[in-house]
């Protein structure tokens, strides 16, 4: 064969390996190109339950009957001690800064003690106390609003607002005249009024769902009021109530919320996948 004619056998027969190779290659499947899966995000939207016990730290303006209005008398001490609160909440998550609640506790009995002094012409040295007791307790119910500031490591600090009423009922009132041997009384009596509350704090991630919470509240309970008050001698009274003007507390609490209910693992759409051949 001469060497022409072996050059053009050999051409054919490249040209027939390209041919078939190219038409394999058209049978095969495309191949996709991986895509990344899209990480998930939080979505707003749970619910969530709280429960919280703390204590308060009271205090009371002033107090005020007929015979303190008249004048004459002096406020020396008033002073309520510390008591235990307990309390529930239902929640909403609006989203990853804002969240509302609603609560309702009930705060345990403090005891009060006073002390003023007024003038009695012709009693002993010429003046007069009265030594004042008396016990007191709350329902109180609010509504709240919450913003969460932000993150860090699990630590989410807040602040936020409430409103809403609360149930002070004065028990056991009593008011000793020691110079005059002279002593009233009066039973319970249960005043609602309105309150508000501002907070302060921060949560802590326990897990995906469960936070632990330490809060600062200043809350504002309104005013107490005794029933009608009494003395021994039916000769004497009855007299009207004593009122407890604008009672306050700096209260401490600790406690548990609990999510539930969100989209806590909504993924954003993926774009359609490319197809690409190899």
């Amino acid at each position: 064969m001469s060497k022409f004619r072996k050059a053009i056998v050999v051409a054919a027969a490249l040209t027939l390996g390209q041919i078939t190779t190219a038409n394999a290659a058209d049978l095969l499947p495309p191949v996709v190109e991986p895509v990344p899966i899209p990480e998930p995000v939080s979505a707003p939207g749970a619910f969530y339950l709280r429960s919280f016990i703390g204590m308060t730290n009271q205090e009371v303006d002033t107090i005020s009957n007929e015979f303190i209005n008249a004048g004459g008398f002096t406020i020396i001490d008033l002073d309520f001690d510390s008591s235990p609160f307990i309390g529930l909440g239902f929640g909403y998550e609006y989203s990853d800064r804002f969240r509302f609640d609603v609560t309702g506790e009930y705060r345990g009995k403090s005891d009060f003690t006073g002390l003023d002094t007024f003038v009695s012409p012709g009693v002993g040295p010429g003046f007069s106390t009265n030594e004042y007791t008396a016990r007191k307790s709350e329902w109180l119910f609010l509504a709240n609003g919450y913003w969460d500031i932000g993150s860090w490591h699990g630590f989410t600090p807040y602040v936020g607002a409430g409103i809403g009423t609360a149930a002070v009922t004065i028990d056991g009132f009593k008011d000793v005249n020691l110079v005059s041997n002279g002593l009233a009384y009066s039973g319970s009596n249960t005043e609602w009024n309105f309150a508000w509350a501002l907070h302060a704090g921060f949560s802590y991630d326990l897990t995906e769902d469960l936070k632990f919470d330490f809060g600062y509240r200043y809350t504002d309970l309104g005013d107490g009021k005794t029933g009608t008050v009494r003395t021994f001698d039916p000769s004497v009274g009855p007299f009207g109530p004593t009122k407890f003007e604008d009672i306050t507390s700096h209260d401490i609490h600790v406690g548990l919320r609990w999510s539930f209910g969100g989209g806590c693992c909504a993924a954003p759409v993926a774009e359609p996948v490319p197809i690409a051949y190899k």
